[in-house]
C-alpha cells in the first residue's frame, strides 16, 4: 500500500545539468515509504555498480526461512573497497529452491541479468551458509536503483532517473563522499549503433478487449501495421504497477500467441519481465500498451489498456512452469486460521478482523483467528501469524509485509500444482497507524491500519497491485486515505476467480481442497435400508442466499442431478439431506452455495458408494474415449501407491506415485500422449500387493 511522507525528502541531484531524480510521490507502495537518498548512502558499507550473475536458494539452519544467494560482476566503486570484482555475494529474503517457495510483498527479489547501483550493508540474519561476508541491500528494494541499458536510463520505487550518464554517478559520490572508481566497463552502458530499419514505422490502430485481467492467462489483440512477420527479439510491454506504471515490463516469451505484419496476440502477465533482460516477477497494469518490433522501432498505443484484477503467479525454479497458486484447508473446519502474536492490541486485532470479515462475507474465502500465537517469529513453522515486530526485523521504511510460503506438488496428470502452506504478516510497531473505527486523519500523517489489513489480505488470497485508484489492490494509499471497501468489478472479481478457478477446486495434490465460507464442514455417508444422509455446518453466515444438493449420474462429475434446494438458518447452523432413493453403485454428492448476486460456489464433492469396501478396483469407463482415464480404487488404509501403464508388447510408457487416503479413490490419469490400443495398468501398493487392469484406449 502506499500513503504521504512526513517532512521534505532530499532529492538526489545528478549533475550540474539541471537533471534530478523524480520527485517522489507523496505516498506510501504497498505499506513501503520513501528512503531519504543522503541516509541511504549513509548507512550502506558498500556501494557499487554491478551486474547479478546468478540466484540460488537455500534454507537457514533451522529450515524455517527461505533466502537467495546471489554474485555480483562488480562494474564500479562508488563507497568502501572490494576485492573480489565477479564474486561479490548479496543475499536477499525469500527464494525458490526445488518446489519450496517463500514471497515476501515489500522485498527486493532479484534475476540473473539485472544491473544498477546497489546500497550494501552486512547481512544482519545470523547462521547463513551464505558467508560471513554477504551483504544485503539497505532498504531492500529501495537499496537498489536498477538500469535499463536499453533506453539508458534506471529505476527505484520512488524515483527514475532519465539518463545514466556522468552526471548520474556524480549525483550518488556527493551523497556518499567517494568520487566513483571504474573497475571494469559496463559495456551493456556503451551506446549502441542505431539498427537499420528495414521496414516502415510501425501504428497501432487499435486493441482489444479495453479491460482484462492479468495472470489469468487473458490475451490482449493488438492491430496495426509494421510489427514484422515474426517477433524475432520484438516484445510488448506494459506499464509496471508495482511501482504506478513509472517503469515498463515485458511480456515473457511463453506469452505471445501470434506475432504478424497487422497483428499480435499476447497474454497480459502478472509476472513479467522487467526492463532489463532478467525476470523480477512485475504484474502489468493499466496504461498504455507499447510494441517493440525485431528491428527496435517503437510504437505506443494512444489509449489505456486497463488491467482490472491481477492473480499471483508463481514460477519454479528453473523458470519453465508459471502457474497460479491455490489454497488448501490448513484448519479442521475447511479452512485457513490466523493467530494474533503477542503485543497485537485489541484495537489492531479489531481492524485486523473487520478487514477479514470484508473479504470473506465479499468473495467466500474461508478464514478465521484461532488462539494467540506464542510469539512473533515469522518463519516457516505450520502457523498463520500476524504480529507486530520487535525491533529491526523489518527493512528500513518497510511498515508492513505479507509472507506467503508456496509448495509445489505432481497431481497424477504429471501437472505441477503450487499450493499456499502458510502466510504470514508482519507490521512496524513504530508506525503511525489510526486502529479505527474511527477514519485515519491526514494532517496527523496517520496510516489507516483496516486498509491496510484490507489491502494486505487482498495479497493473501493471491491478488497483486493494480494501477486502480479506488481498487483495495491499488499500488499505493495515502496517508489519511480510508479504502477499506472492496471494489466489486476488481477485488471481488479477482479474488472470486482465485477460489472459485482454484482453490475450491481437488487438484490431484497437495491437501483438501477449501471449504467455500460460511462452510465448516461437509460429508456424506450411505446406509444400506436408509439411504446417502448428506450433512454440513455453517459459522457467521453471511454472503449466502440457500444451498442446493445435487447427486452426479454415476462415477461422471461433469452431469448432475438437483435434488432439493434447503434454505439457511443464519447466524449458523448443522444440516442435513436424506437421499432415500440412492441408485445402486458410485456416485458424487455436491453441494453448492447460493450467492445473493445469484452465482453458485460448489464444495469439492463427496464420494459414496453402495457397495461399501468390498467394490473392486475398475477403470471407468473402459474402453476410454477421452484423454483421461479413471481408476477406481478401494484401500483399507492411506499410503502410497505406485501405477504404470504398458502397452500390448510390455514397454513401459508411464509411472506414477499416488498417495491415497483409506475408503474408495477415484484416481485420475491422463492418457492424451496414448495412440488408440490395447494397454495395461499396473499398480503396487506400500505393502507390496500389486494387481493390474486391462483397457481400450479409443
Amino acid at each position: 500500500m502506499s500513503g504521504r511522507t512526513a517532512g521534505v525528502l532530499t532529492l538526489l541531484a545528478v549533475g550540474s545539468s539541471g537533471v534530478r531524480a523524480q520527485t517522489p510521490a507523496p505516498e506510501l507502495h504497498c505499506l513501503m515509504q520513501p528512503v531519504d537518498p543522503a541516509r541511504r548512502a549513509r548507512q550502506a558499507a558498500l556501494v557499487v555498480e554491478a551486474q547479478v550473475l546468478d540466484a540460488q536458494g537455500f534454507w537457514n539452519a533451522g529450515h524455517t526461512r527461505l533466502f537467495t544467494r546471489h554474485r555480483l560482476r562488480v562494474f564500479s566503486l562508488l563507497k568502501g573497497q572490494v576485492t573480489d570484482t565477479t564474486g561479490l555475494v548479496l543475499v536477499t529474503e525469500g527464494g525458490r529452491l526445488g518446489l519450496d517457495q517463500q514471497v515476501l510483498t515489500n522485498t527486493l527479489q532479484l534475476a540473473p541479468g539485472q544491473q544498477g547501483v546497489f546500497f550494501l550493508t552486512h547481512t544482519p540474519w545470523p547462521g547463513l551458509p551464505a558467508g560471513a561476508n554477504a551483504y544485503t541491500p539497505y532498504a531492500s528494494q529501495q537499496g537498489f536503483i536498477e538500469f535499463n541499458p536499453t533506453e539508458r536510463t534506471a529505476a527505484e520505487p520512488f524515483r527514475t532517473y532519465a539518463a545514466l550518464d556522468a552526471s548520474f554517478f556524480k549525483g550518488i559520490s556527493s551523497l556518499t563522499g567517494q568520487p566513483r572508481q571504474l573497475l571494469q566497463a559496463n559495456t551493456a552502458l556503451v551506446p549502441a549503433a542505431t539498427p537499420s530499419r528495414r521496414n516502415m514505422a510501425p501504428t497501432i490502430s487499435s486493441f482489444s478487449p479495453q479491460t482484462l485481467p492479468a495472470g489469468t492467462g487473458a490475451v490482449l489483440t493488438i492491430t496495426g501495421d509494421g510489427f514484422g512477420n515474426s517477433r524475432g527479439t520484438g516484445f510488448v510491454d506494459f506499464r509496471n504497477a508495482d511501482d504506478g506504471g513509472s517503469t515498463r515490463v515485458k511480456a515473457r516469451d511463453a506469452d505471445y500467441l501470434r506475432w504478424t505484419n497487422n497483428r499480435i496476440e499476447v497474454r497480459v502477465p502478472s509476472a513479467a519481465n522487467g526492463g532489463s533482460p532478467a525476470s523480477n516477477g512485475h504484474p502489468a497494469g493499466s496504461g498504455t500498451v507499447r510494441v517493440t518490433t525485431s528491428d527496435q522501432s517503437v510504437v505506443e498505443s494512444a489509449s489505456a489498456v486497463t488491467v482490472i484484477y491481477a492473480l499471483t503467479n508463481v514460477e519454479n525454479t528453473d523458470g519453465t512452469i508459471l502457474q497460479r497458486p491455490n489454497h488448501i484447508a490448513l484448519n479442521a473446519t475447511g479452512g485457513i486460521s490466523f493467530r494474533f502474536g503477542p503485543g497485537f492490541a485489541a484495537g489492531a486485532a479489531a481492524a485486523w478482523q473487520r478487514a477479514l470479515a470484508t473479504w470473506r462475507c465479499q468473495t467466500g474465502m474461508n478464514w478465521d483467528v484461532a488462539a494467540a500465537n506464542p510469539s512473533n517469529v515469522i518463519a516457516e513453522d505450520g502457523q498463520n501469524v500476524v504480529a507486530f515486530d520487535a525491533g529491526n526485523e523489518l527493512p528500513a521504511q518497510v511498515l508492513g509485509r505479507t509472507t506467503s510460503y508456496y509448495r509445489g506438488c505432481y497431481a497424477p496428470s504429471g501437472e505441477v500444482v503450487f499450493w499456499v502452506k502458510e502466510i504470514d504478516m508482519q507490521f512496524d510497531d513504530g508506525a503511525n497507524f489510526q486502529f479505527g473505527p474511527a477514519p485515519a486523519i491526514g494532517s496527523l500523517g496517520q496510516i489507516d491500519f483496516e486498509s491496510v489489513a484490507v489491502h494486505e489480505l487482498g495479497h493473501a488470497q493471491q491478488l497483486t497491485h493494480l494501477i486502480l485508484p479506488g481498487a483495495v489492490m491499488h499500488y499505493a494509499v495515502a496517508r489519511g486515505q480510508n479504502t477499506r471497501a472492496l471494489n466489486a468489478n476488481s477485488d471481488v472479481a479477482g479474488g472470486r476467480q482465485v477460489l472459485r478457478g482454484r482453490s475450491f477446486l481437488l487438484l490431484g495434490c497437495g491437501g483438501p481442497a477449501l471449504l467455500p465460507a460460511p462452510l465448516t464442514g461437509f460429508g456424506a455417508q450411505y446406509a444400506a435400508g436408509t439411504g446417502t444422509t448428506l450433512t454440513w455446518a455453517t459459522r457467521d453466515e453471511c454472503f449466502l442466499s440457500s444451498f442446493v444438493v445435487e447427486r452426479s449420474l454415476g462415477g461422471d462429475t461433469t452431469a448432475w442431478t438437483r435434488l432439493a434446494t434447503v434454505t439457511t438458518r443464519p447466524p449458523a447452523a448443522q444440516y442435513q439431506y436424506l437421499d432415500a432413493q440412492t441408485p445402486g453403485g458410485l456416485h458424487y454428492y455436491r453441494l453448492r452455495l447460493l450467492r445473493p448476486n445469484g452465482s453458485l460456489d460448489n464444495a469439492a464433492p463427496a464420494l459414496v458408494t453402495t457397495e461399501g469396501a468390498s467394490v473392486a478396483v475398475s477403470i471407468f469407463p473402459n474402453p476410454v474415449t477421452g484423454d483421461v482415464l479413471r481408476l477406481q480404487y478401494p484401500t483399507a488404509a492411506d499410503g502410497t501407491v505406485i501405477f504404470r501403464i504398458y502397452d500390448r508388447l510390455g514397454r513401459r510408457l508411464s509411472t506414477s506415485s499416488v498417495t491415497l487416503s483409506a475408503g474408495l479413490n477415484v484416481v485420475p490419469f491422463s492418457i492424451a500422449s496414448l495412440i488408440p490400443g490395447f494397454y495395461i495398468l499396473r499398480w503396487q501398493d506400500a505393502q507390496g500387493k500389486t494387481g493390474n487392469r486391462k483397457f481400450m484406449r479409443y
